[in-house]
């Protein structure tokens, strides 16, 4: 699991409540939230041990070969996605995975240090005015793959100017308190993530071109199906859908847009999946 520590208790304790007296005992391994952790995905793979059931990061597979994948993961069509995500192409057509919920990436600002005119495309983050005013996470981490990998994909002649612009260092709360207190004026990260600045002093920028975002997936071991049934069917009930949506996520089995960002025009870019794995590897 490359989850969050909360979704990741409350799939604990349904094992714990669902499966006691069970046949078959889980053991639940959880990636680590921090760089140079081991892969736990990848290394399973190369062991010929695939997880019964992976939950995580869609990136993580950008690691692995179409023929690795198919060896070690059973296909799994028909779970239940919301038309305007199958609509955008958020279903994998190879069956590989599936979407649980879709995060949102986006720029947040400074109030007090950003005036009246403000970027309004991707393509304007590229400007040499904006030289260390833009703070991101760590290079390592997902929403940094995803947002280089984006602007190289869609700006290839120039994107190199956005990266010099950017400090990419550490978490993305600390990306938040950063631009919150001043240090940066913009700050790129899941939008949800607005929500904990300290002092109240940023706001979201809504950017025309919609925002990047990254799908978190489930995957079924080779022949664990039935084992795993019962998790799945719980992380795409409404209890964990809602779950998401309250953090301010997309929950993938409705695809509505939760109330957290309702009041904005939140529209996501997307590019299909072969395109999202060979960008953010």
């Amino acid at each position: 699991m490359n989850i969050s520590r909360a979704f990741s208790n409350m799939i604990r304790e349904f094992i714990q409540k669902e499966y006691t007296g069970c046949d078959t005992e889980f053991d639940i391994y959880d990636e680590p939230h921090r760089l140079g952790s081991e892969d736990t995905l990848l290394t399973s793979v190369e062991k010929g041990m695939p997880p019964a059931l992976y939950i995580g990061h869609a990136t993580d597979f950008g690691r692995l070969s179409e023929q690795d994948v198919r060896n070690s993961f059973e296909e799994i069509p028909g779970l239940p996605l919301g038309e305007q995500l199958q609509s955008q192409g958020f279903r994998d057509q190879r069956c590989r995975f599936h979407p649980i919920t879709i995060i949102p990436f986006g720029v947040i600002y400074n109030k007090n240090l950003v005036g009246e005119k403000r970027p309004v495309s991707w393509q304007d983050f590229q400007d040499p005015i904006y030289s260390g005013k833009i703070r991101i996470p760590d290079s390592e981490r997902t929403i940094s793959r995803v947002l280089v990998g984006a602007m190289k994909k869609y700006y290839p002649d120039t994107y190199q100017n956005f990266i010099d612009n950017c400090v990419f260092q550490g978490s993305p709360i600390e990306v938040v308190t950063a631009v919150d207190q001043g240090d940066y004026h913009y700050g790129m990260v899941n939008i949800a993530f607005s929500r904990v600045s300290r002092h109240k002093n940023t706001g979201i920028l809504w950017i025309k071109e919609g925002a990047f975002c990254m799908p978190q997936v489930i995957a079924i071991g080779k022949g664990k199906g039935e084992l795993v049934e019962k998790i799945v069917d719980y992380i795409l009930s409404p209890v964990i859908q809602d779950f998401f949506a309250m953090q301010g996520f997309i929950p993938a089995a409705t695809g509505e847009i939760p109330a957290l960002l309702q009041k904005d025009d939140l529209h996501l870019i997307w590019m299909g999946w072969d395109e999202f794995l060979r960008m953010t590897v």
